[in-house]
């Protein structure tokens, strides 16, 4: 008697395909994704009915927070930057608010398309601010290739909301490829003061400075943190760094500034 040969592939039952599917849906990766869908949603939708056009806001821009945006304006008083240029644009409020303090061009890159689409919308009636879609390295990469290359400018870095942490890459460019610039990173830890926020991603990839003194040193990076205290701070009342090369002009200004200490 003949046996008819096992198909290669056999047609999964309705059950199997169930479980299947059910093992994949209450994966931990798929809820995180699926919660990382559903806030872009809220943000932009949040925004569209609260905020569809920038305005100037004291609680919009840099977090709400009031003192980081007093050391901002006391960088663009003493210092003679010549332009900004932002990773991680989100809903567009601190390219808007760094516009509005400087009155100089801004260049934004945001790597969510949502994200993007919304800034523009929000900024359309400001020329000087330019968005572009895409990661903060190629933007970064671009920007060095560019006439920006030889200008003074204040970057502010907010690039690292997903999976990648691109901080070292984004800093090896500046480092390699301007002469003057001004770096604030936001959302890193501000010692010795433990309640600012920083984000922390797992072993290696936190915003902290035993992850990346390392860096800062082989790019001889000096460190400045703020000096306000956490319960004074306003808005969300994440910490920031700031850093510049040691021994330059921008070291001996930051020196002086009262909203900063040297670390």
């Amino acid at each position: 008697m003949s046996v008819d040969p096992v198909p290669p592939f056999r047609k999964k039952s309705l059950l199997a395909r169930t479980a299947r599917n059910l093992t994949r849906w209450l994966s931990i990766g798929y809820f995180s994704s699926l919660k990382r869908r559903i806030w872009v949603l809220e943000q932009t939708l949040d925004t569209l009915l609260s905020s569809p056009t920038y305005v100037p806001d004291a609680a919009a821009g840099f977090n709400g927070q009031a003192g980081r945006k007093r050391i901002f304006e006391s960088l663009a008083r003493e210092l003679q930057f010549d332009c900004m240029v932002e990773t991680g644009t989100f809903v567009g409020n601190t390219a808007g608010w760094m516009h509005h303090v400087s009155r100089l061009p801004v260049y934004s890159s945001e790597i969510n398309p949502r994200f993007h689409l919304l800034a523009r919308k929000r900024l359309a009636s400001f020329h000087d601010i330019h968005l572009e879609l895409g990661t903060s390295v190629d933007f970064l990469a671009k920007l060095a290739e560019s006439p920006l290359k030889e200008k003074f400018v204040f970057f502010y870095l907010d690039a690292h909301w997903y999976k990648d942490l691109p901080l070292a890459s984004e800093l090896r460019i500046i480092s390699d490829c301007w002469r003057r610039f001004v770096v604030m990173v936001d959302d890193f830890e501000v010692p010795p003061d433990e309640r600012y926020g920083f984000d922390d991603y797992g072993f290696g990839h936190s915003l902290t400075v035993r992850t990346f003194r390392p860096l800062f040193e082989r790019l001889s990076l000096a460190m400045y943190f703020p000096t306000l205290p956490f319960e004074l701070e306003t808005g969300a009342r994440s910490g920031c760094v700031v850093l510049v090369r040691k021994d330059s002009e921008e070291a001996r200004v930051l020196d002086k500034l009262d909203g900063l200490r040297r670390c």
